[in-house]
């Protein structure tokens, strides 16, 4: 019975993929491209939380003879929501951000535990984007299906 205990252990180690260093190699290139998207990600976010201040700003000062926009809500509500996007959109930008700085770590000092974590966040980064994803199809979705009821009803 303990030699059964044993041999699947070891069956089960042995049958783990080892990283080469070809496939070290293509983690640095992968890593090296997502810090740069993660560097470009956020100065994006941080210049659309400054469009976000910006907005409120001019389209308070912009009187309504000059804005034929008729909006039906404050101006405040527009930023709000736009800073809002802005913090949904850095969630994937730390987690790329995240693995980058994780695998160079783990290939530099030969660390398991940096590995380990930076395949963590990329595994989060897919989770959110799928999530996402999954998320805005059903939106899309239920629009059409209410616009489509509207026209056929005639609205």
């Amino acid at each position: 019975m303990e030699d059964l205990k044993n041999s699947t252990s070891t069956d089960t180690a042995s049958g783990i993929p080892q990283l080469t260093s070809e496939s070290v190699a293509f983690l640095l290139k992968a890593a090296k491209w997502g810090k740069f998207l993660a560097i470009l990600g956020f100065i994006v976010t941080g210049l659309m939380v400054l469009a976000g201040i910006a907005m409120s700003f001019v389209l308070n000062m912009v009187s309504e003879e000059v804005m034929p926009l008729n909006m039906p809500f404050s101006p405040k509500v527009l930023s709000v929501i736009y800073i809002i996007i802005a913090a949904i959109y850095v969630i994937p930008v730390f987690f790329l951000n995240s693995f980058s700085n994780n695998v160079s770590k783990a290939v530099s000092l030969s660390n398991t535990e940096n590995m380990t974590t930076s395949l963590r966040s990329l595994k989060n980064l897919f989770v959110f984007i799928g999530i996402s994803t999954i998320l805005i199809l059903t939106f899309y979705t239920i629009i059409l299906i209410v616009v489509g009821t509207a026209a056929l009803i005639g609205f």
